[in-house]
């Protein structure tokens, strides 16, 4: 054993000695190796390419792993670096270039700042072709133009404006005053019908000298300076056109202006409608010129026909959606800015046409009937603010202390206590049928008798049958629309033997029929037998000159300065005025004359207080809501940067910085 022992720790040390001998002989190896390496002639203290790619050689691979990892980091943390540094100091920038295509329902007639309020597209490519004096910016702030600048009198009737210097016509013709004395010369002239011959009738325009020029009023005019916006027309082109003439000339389908954009061309379908309009960039234009390279309008008959092509991309924007189309139209591609417009719905009471709508009382019940917030969820699916006042939010003079509440207890009650009483659906339908026979014979008797001179006409025996025929014609006719009553309504009212019946009526567009028709179920849970009237635009254009309505539901855009003079002052309940309810009384009218008059704002602010007071003690119409105006355009459209507008053409305030084409920019 013991010899066996002996042997075995023999060869251990033996194996010992021959991995040490091992170790030492890869040692020197490796020291042999790497003077061979150094050796090579290169005396650097760095190694050569040739060394380096022998070195993997010489490494174990646990170190190979080192180094591979290492390496990586170090490319790793590289291409980190310089992505930051890139992200960091490029800057993305606007740059020239694109078309840009907007759909319009409708078609231009007469692209002219004198007559372009009658028609929003002609107003669309006016604000874009035309420059004023002054404009507004995309917050709506009062900007210098074609002015410089101006300064107001102690009066506050003179205005003096100075012009800038070296400013061109698109044709290159240079613009001088004598353009600004001859558009408010065109515009005061009786024979061109301008809308805005209203407000510029009695102001005096006087030239001081090449430079500047003065505006001098009749009294003050606190918004007076918002009229400064309209477009300036070049003298050198219109001067030889007589100005009965002016709404037909062909230079309002091919203008020249000093706006952002200019005239390209137009085309024509063929039943002579045209069907698009492209401007192309004012290369003499004054301000920031625009990035796009195109702008072109493309002309639908109806809103469907243009989401049809919004939808196929063929226009990047459309000119206004209807808040019942926001849902279907939504997509990625397209953003749909909801912009604030100074724009009310409301009920117009016409007491002239019926009669029922002098009692105070009812006209109260009728407000209190109004579930108000159900219109703006279900009519403008969101989109709007009841209000309860021609004032709006963030308007001079607005408030909140006239403000009705939907409550229809307490509308029953009214009635009930104005003695309106409850009667069946047979009851009311007898009565109101035999109120409407005798209207007839009276309408038919005063016509006979204006016809005859003034005098009671006697009929002939064959005359009497005939308008017995006649009468038992329509008595059969309003029997039967009578019969056509909503069988589900519980229960009618009459008073002093008159049946509770309203006509509304409004514009056949689905905001406004869907409106109308919750109203008539409103008011039918009070007991009114209510009919909706629809018509198209041009219809009811007529009915307000002539103000044949009952109750008209329409809206009103109350522009850039609150003014409601327009709309509620006593002078303007004929048309063209827009005293759209027939409202006089003295106190409103010194209140809306004060305001106007007084660049104080305090005193115009007061004075706005004391007119919504008293509209809504007598209650001439029932204020609704106030929607918002929905402008879709595509995601490829970049620059558009606006909440508020006054009108739908102010959506161009800031064209100037839309566009389609980007590009990079190292900033160090």
């Amino acid at each position: 054993m013991t010899y066996l022992t002996s042997l075995k720790n023999w060869i251990k040390k033996g194996y010992k000695r021959i991995q040490t001998w091992r170790q030492n002989l890869l040692l020197a190896h490796k020291k042999i190796d790497q003077r061979l390496v150094l050796g090579l002639g290169n005396t650097k203290k760095f190694p050569s390419l040739k060394q380096l790619g022998l070195l993997n050689k010489f490494l174990t691979k646990k170190e190979r792993r080192i180094i591979g990892l290492l390496s990586f980091l170090m490319v790793f943390s590289l291409v980190i670096f310089l992505a930051e540094t890139y992200l960091q100091r490029r800057v993305v920038e606007p740059a020239n270039g694109g078309e840009y295509v907007e759909g319009e329902v409708g078609y231009p007639n007469a692209i002219n700042p004198l007559f372009s309020s009658i028609n929003p597209v002609d107003a669309d490519l006016s604000r874009l072709i035309y420059a004023g004096l002054f404009k507004y910016d995309k917050t709506l702030n009062l900007v210098p133009d074609l002015a410089e600048g101006y300064t107001l009198d102690k009066t506050g009737k003179i205005f003096t404006v100075k012009m800038r210097s070296g400013m061109r016509w698109q044709d290159g013709e240079p613009i001088t005053i004598d353009d600004v004395a001859f558009t408010i010369n065109s515009i005061q002239s009786a024979e061109t019908q301008s809308p805005l011959w209203v407000s510029f009738q009695d102001v005096i325009f006087t030239k001081i000298d090449d430079t500047a020029f003065t505006l001098e009023l009749p009294q003050p005019f606190a918004p007076f300076l918002n009229l400064l916006t309209t477009g300036i027309l070049p003298e050198h082109l219109w001067q030889e056109i007589p100005a009965k003439n002016m709404r037909f000339s062909s230079l309002n389908l091919k203008p020249i202006g000093a706006g952002p954009f200019m005239f390209e061309s137009f085309a024509k379908d063929s039943k002579g409608n045209i069907k698009s309009y492209t401007l192309k960039p004012n290369p003499n234009y004054q301000l920031t010129k625009p990035y796009l390279n195109q702008f072109t309008f493309k002309f639908f008959n109806d809103e469907a026909s243009a989401l049809d092509a919004l939808k196929n991309h063929q226009i990047n924007g459309l000119s206004f959606l209807s808040a019942s189309q926001k849902e279907k139209n939504s997509r990625k591609t397209l953003t749909v800015h909801s912009l604030r417009l100074p724009y009310y719905t409301a009920l117009f009471l016409n007491q002239r046409s019926n009669q029922l709508l002098h009692n105070q009382n009812l006209r109260d019940a009728l407000e209190l009937g109004i579930d108000k917030n159900q219109l703006t969820t279900v009519s403008l699916k969101g989109e709007g603010l009841a209000v309860n006042g021609p004032i709006l939010p963030n308007q001079i003079g607005f408030t909140q202390d006239f403000k009705v509440n939907y409550n229809l207890d307490s509308a029953k009650k009214k009635l009930d206590d104005d003695k309106w009483i409850k009667i069946s659906r047979d009851e009311f339908i007898e009565k109101r049928k035999k109120e409407l026979y005798q209207a007839w014979l009276d309408d038919r008797k005063a016509k006979q008798t204006a016809d005859n001179g003034g005098k009671p006409k006697k009929l002939t025996a064959e005359e009497e049958a005939t308008q017995k025929k006649e009468a038992d014609a329509y008595l059969n006719k309003i029997t039967e629309e009578l019969n056509k009553t909503d069988q589900q309504q519980k229960f009618f009212r009459q008073k002093n033997g008159y049946g509770l019946s309203i006509k509304i009526t409004t514009i056949n567009q689905q905001e406004f029929i869907e409106t109308a028709n919750l109203i008539k179920e409103n008011w039918q849970d009070l007991g009114a037998e209510v009919t909706v009237n629809t018509l198209s635009n041009e219809e009811i254009k007529d009915v307000i000159k002539n103000r044949r309505y009952e109750v008209l539901l329409y809206s009103v855009i109350s522009g850039a300065d609150p003014d409601p003079f327009p709309f509620w002052h006593s002078s303007q309940t004929n048309s063209p005025g827009l005293n759209l309810s027939g409202f006089a009384n003295r106190q409103a009218d010194t209140a809306l004359e004060t305001a106007r008059e007084s660049y104080d704002l305090p005193t115009r602010i007061k004075a706005y207080y004391t007119f919504q007071k008293l509209v809504a003690q007598e209650k001439p119409a029932i204020f609704l809501y106030t929607s918002s105006y929905l402008y879709p355009q595509d995601t490829s459209l970049k620059g558009f940067n606006q909440y508020r507008i006054f009108e739908p053409a102010d959506r161009f305030n800031d064209v100037s910085s839309w566009y389609l084409r980007t590009k990079n920019k190292w900033q160090w």
